[in-house]
């Protein structure tokens, strides 16, 4: 009797312990979580490295040629400061474009008098590896009266014009650099628009140039477009223009969210006032071409005041970096 309970309890004490349905299944969890995880990091990683480069914009050197343009003189038809301006800008993008054309524009005026002036058309990527090509755009132009000056006797002043034109100008002239230096996959136009800021009423008309040159060229239909106007000011405020957001959503999204990718504050997640601009003319014809502008409008817009002081190499590198973001991820 004591014998068999005593074999009894050895072989009781012999047994496996039981596992838990729990306990079991429990180094697989880990395992197939484990490999979760790595494939993420893997994916993280691949994204990252595949993530198209984007080439890095000088805002310093922008805002050198600011200063550049606005020693010339205003560049108002008919001045010696719009003769060497043009030859600046010629110049300039003849070294960097695969194809340069000019395009002559005029504006007739009440008096009998006409404005003559050109526009600069530079191409880049001829035979792009997509079959898509973006416009850029910024009127080179500064206005020849001074009409919203605080002093009336400087009203008949032409503008300096270092915001209110130059600054546009300058973010596409080292976006020339970056797309000669770096072709993207897309072809790119620049396009520098004369006699956009000589309208003054109803019976004078803005954005001449831009006018004739879609007017004049019904076949150039870019994938979409973007101008750029009044971007240096330090306190540089960029909400997205009305015009834009009711006609060309879907590029103004995606240069906004270009913005949130590269942390460029002064991109504002707003709606702000609709603005007569250079990109109009492209937008009455179905063209999806947005407006990239400070607004509300600064104190000094067409004043005497409109001088390089006001501009910041940091805005204009933050603009030209989402445009560059936007180019190079196509």
């Amino acid at each position: 009797m004591s014998g068999r309970k005593g074999g009894r309890a050895r072989r009781a004490h012999a047994r496996p312990p039981k596992r838990s349905r729990k306990a079991a299944g429990r180094p697989a969890y880990w395992v197939a979580a484990l490999a979760v995880a790595a494939v993420a990091i893997v994916v993280a990683i691949l994204v990252w490295v595949l993530k198209p480069a984007v080439p890095s914009f000088d805002g310093r050197r922008a805002l050198s040629d600011v200063n550049t343009l606005v020693d010339f003189g205003p560049r108002v038809p008919g001045t010696a400061g719009h003769a060497a301006g043009f030859e600046f800008l010629r110049a300039r993008l003849d070294t960097l474009a695969d194809q340069l054309s000019v395009q002559p524009v005029y504006l007739p005026l009440p008096n009998g008098d006409t404005l003559n002036g050109t526009n600069l058309i530079a191409s880049f990527n001829l035979n792009p590896a997509r079959n898509a090509r973006v416009m850029l755009g910024a009127h080179w132009d500064s206005r020849p009266w001074a009409d919203r000056d605080p002093d009336p006797t400087r009203r008949g002043e032409p503008v300096p014009g270092a915001n209110d034109g130059a600054s546009g100008v300058v973010v596409l002239l080292e976006m020339a650099r970056l797309l000669h230096a770096d072709p993207p996959e897309i072809g790119v136009d620049i396009l520098l628009f004369d006699l956009e800021d000589a309208g003054a009423d109803s019976t004078v008309p803005f954005a001449v140039g831009s006018e004739q040159f879609a007017a004049e060229n019904e076949h150039y239909r870019p994938t979409f477009g973007i101008v750029v106007d009044m971007v240096c000011d330090a306190e540089l405020r960029l909400p997205r223009e009305g015009n834009s957001h009711q006609a060309a959503r879907r590029v103004v999204d995606m240069v906004w969210a270009a913005a949130d990718d590269v942390g460029a504050d002064a991109f504002l997640d707003e709606v702000g006032g609709s603005v007569t601009d250079d990109h109009v003319p492209f937008l009455r014809r179905g063209i999806p071409v947005i407006d990239v502008i400070h607004s509300p409008f600064p104190d000094y817009w067409h004043t005497t005041a409109d001088t390089p002081e006001k501009c910041s190499a940091e805005s204009l590198e933050e603009v030209g970096g989402v445009i560059a973001r936007v180019i190079y991820s196509q």
